[in-house]
């Protein structure tokens, strides 16, 4: 039930923050946070139908993964896609390019819902 609401929250922040990218707002989240994975299903501005990409794996890491004694504590939090998939090779390729393994800074209120 929890991740329900949680997934319900990412659908929101994804229909504000890119709402231009998806053809009237259609995006559907599934979050399972024990699993730590996630599926996106959206209709794509200007494309006939929807895509699905699935984050098979993810981590909510901190803004220094390396043990430094001498580092700030910082409330940043990252997300750090590990494994995805996609039903569009090409998109899959892409999104492996330039997602897989990236630090994407995350809002505080998503951050504590993941």
């Amino acid at each position: 039930m929890l991740d329900k609401i949680k997934s319900m929250a990412l659908e929101g922040f994804l229909k504000k923050r890119f709402g231009k990218y998806f053809e009237n707002g259609d995006v559907k989240v599934s979050l399972n946070s024990e699993a730590r994975s996630c599926s996106f299903s959206a209709t794509l501005a200007g494309e006939p139908s929807r895509i699905t990409v699935t984050i098979s794996k993810f981590e909510i890491i901190g803004a220094t993964d390396t043990p430094d004694e001498y580092a700030a504590p910082s409330p940043e939090k990252f997300l750090c896609v590990r494994e995805l998939e996609c039903d569009r090779k090409w998109l899959e390729c892409a999104l492996k390019d330039y997602l897989v393994g990236a630090k994407i800074k995350l809002p505080s209120f998503i951050a504590g819902a993941l």
